[in-house]
């Protein structure tokens, strides 16, 4: 399991700092660990005081971290003054993993979470060791020296921070005028979010925002994409958000990430190394006539939309094998009915790929103790190939009524106008690459 160290400050009303940003990665299949800097002493009404942690024990946590744990990925919060930044620096620099920093400089209600020399050094020391940095516009504006009021002061004030340091500046819009617009600046492009302002005062937005980047990040997400992505979960967990007390803040509830979110990055991020590993191979030879497609589903699937494929399928050109697009979930009704019907019988096998009909491949899986089945088209009734995505559903129902172990090859010889094709089954697009390596003839 990824692993993501927290350096931040604990909020007792686990609204924002440690606690949240352990709630997101748990929610996101990731183990958090936490150093705090501080306690915050703040409840829904706002930040009270701060308890800074003795520099002897911080240092003792963070050395334990760095030796006994294998961490894939680091966020900073609140660090309170130089001593805690001065040791962070020193932590970082063994480490070769993405950090992404969200500079606090104060609270909602205005109580500061920095000093001004803790501030300096933030920025001398941590914003270059930073993959990304997720000020807001009045973060931004004490950052630069420029207030920021618009986008186009966004613009200019990303582009500063840039040359600070870090490689990638997300800068976070909620407080302006109109309609809250967030920019990501990642050294040459400029990406735009804009988003319905929510009438609520949120508490701990920063800091989920920024857990939610590294988490992604730490998934193996791009820059650019992880900014979407966290963009696009942050908006359904600010329209859940409650309240804890009948005045002050509301909360925000990241329920909807372990309520199917987490196992649907996960399908999509497994379906891109595995595209890798199709680019690596480069088996142009298994290509139908049709193209190829290649599914996974997340477990419990119910629908083609609980199905991740590539859109327009898999082809070639120019002699290698080419993916049209990124995984999308609905992509293909096609292969998502083969895994959807599997699942009915097998459900832990989730993955589904159409290959080339060739009699040396069924040889050679045979060969390799593979479970290989055969199914005529022939035989199909009527009403079934009349109807339009009945026809396979049908067949390979049927082998598998008839099986007791789960193929791993179910095949065909085609009909009139369908081309014959082997359908390899596995539990994820992995193992199925694997299974495609065994049977290259």
């Amino acid at each position: 399991m990824k692993k993501i160290l927290t350096i931040a400050g604990h909020d007792p009303s686990s609204g924002a700092g440690i606690t949240r940003d352990l709630d997101i990665y748990f929610s996101l299949g990731i183990h958090g660990i936490s150093v705090p800097t501080c306690i915050v002493l703040q409840g829904p009404k706002g930040v009270k005081d701060i308890y800074p942690i003795p520099r002897e024990h911080f240092s003792e946590m963070l050395k334990m971290a760095g030796k006994e744990l294998h961490i894939d990925g680091v966020k900073i919060g609140v660090v309170w003054d130089v001593p805690y930044i001065d040791e962070i620096s020193a932590f970082l620099r063994k480490k070769r993993i993405p950090v992404v920093v969200d500079p606090m400089i104060a609270s909602k209600n205005g109580k500061r979470l920095i000093t001004d020399k803790g501030l300096k050094q933030l920025i001398k020391l941590l914003f270059p060791m930073a993959d990304i940095i997720t000020p807001n516009i009045e973060e931004a504006s004490i950052i630069t020296g420029n207030k920021v009021k618009n986008l186009k002061d966004m613009k200019r004030c990303a582009r500063v921070m840039c040359d600070m340091g870090p490689k990638a500046v997300v800068v976070k819009g909620g407080h302006l005028k109109g309609e809250p617009v967030d920019l990501l600046f990642d050294g040459k492009e400029i990406t735009i979010w804009e988003k319905k302002r929510i009438e609520r005062e949120v508490h701990g937005t920063g800091c989920m925002f920024s857990s939610l980047l590294i988490s992604f990040l730490v998934h193996g997400y791009p820059v650019k994409e992880a900014f979407l992505a966290s963009e696009g979960v942050m908006e359904d967990m600010l329209k859940g958000s409650y309240r804890i007390d009948k005045e002050g803040y509301f909360y925000a509830s990241s329920g909807i990430l372990s309520s199917g979110y987490a196992d649907r990055w996960k399908v999509l991020h497994t379906m891109k190394e595995a595209r890798k590993r199709l680019y690596e191979l480069n088996v142009v030879e298994l290509i139908p006539e049709v193209q190829m497609n290649m599914g996974y589903a997340v477990e419990g699937a119910n629908g083609i939309e609980d199905v991740a494929a590539f859109p327009g399928r898999i082809g070639q050109y120019d002699g290698k094998v080419y993916v049209k697009g990124e995984p999308q979930f609905g992509a293909s009704s096609h292969v998502a009915r083969l895994i959807l019907t599997f699942m009915k019988y097998y459900p832990h096998v989730r993955s589904c790929i159409d290959i080339r009909y060739d009699r040396a491949i069924i040889k050679k899986a045979k060969e390799k103790a593979m479970d290989v089945v055969f199914f005529d088209r022939r035989k199909e009734p009527k009403k079934i190939k009349g109807a339009e995505g009945k026809s396979l559903d049908f067949l390979v129902e049927k082998v598998l009524k008839r099986v007791n172990t789960p193929p791993d090859i179910i095949y065909d010889v085609g009909d009139v106008g369908k081309e014959p094709i082997i359908r390899l089954f596995a539990k994820d697009p992995l193992k199925l690459i694997k299974k495609m390596e065994m049977i290259i003839p």
